[in-house]
């Protein structure tokens, strides 16, 4: 019996000549190129605008800080999309392959600003003009009453 010589086992993943060669890839960081390998991974066809990361699969692949960075990467360039945020009762947020990247550095390219598809939900900082409470759980010293 003979054996077929380009024998794929398992997933895998294929980057177009166009975009591996294109501005927008090149510009990346090793991690962001690592990320999309991962993008391209979870792509089976018929999910182009529904691939999802959960937060215990982003942790195997990577630290947390280093997806987001990248991730960002992959939005600003025009190679990925949020389609749905998430996070909300800790639902994952859900990606789109994009080709927006074919215009990268051109005038027609969509830029889309990150503070606006993913603005932070909790900001702890202080704001001029709040009330400072203090530490309102300090133990009073009952005998010299200060606290």
């Amino acid at each position: 019996m003979k054996k077929k010589k380009n024998k794929i086992d398992g997933s895998f993943a294929i980057i177009e000549h166009n975009l591996a060669y294109s501005e927008a890839f090149k510009s990346l960081s090793i991690y962001s190129k690592w990320l999309y390998m991962e993008f391209k991974l979870r792509f089976h066809g018929d999910n182009a605008k529904h691939i999802i990361f959960k937060q215990e699969e982003i942790k195997k692949i990577m630290a947390i800080g280093t997806f987001y960075k990248s991730r960002n990467q992959l939005i600003e360039r025009g190679i990925i999309d949020v389609i749905n945020r998430g996070g909300l009762e800790k639902q994952p947020a859900i990606y789109g392959l994009s080709d927006r990247w074919k215009k990268y550095r051109t005038k027609d390219f969509i830029k889309l600003d990150i503070k606006d598809i993913l603005p932070k939900i909790y900001n702890t900082s202080f704001k001029e003009g709040h009330k400072f409470m203090g530490n309102r759980f300090k133990k009073k010293n009952i005998y010299s009453g200060q606290i």
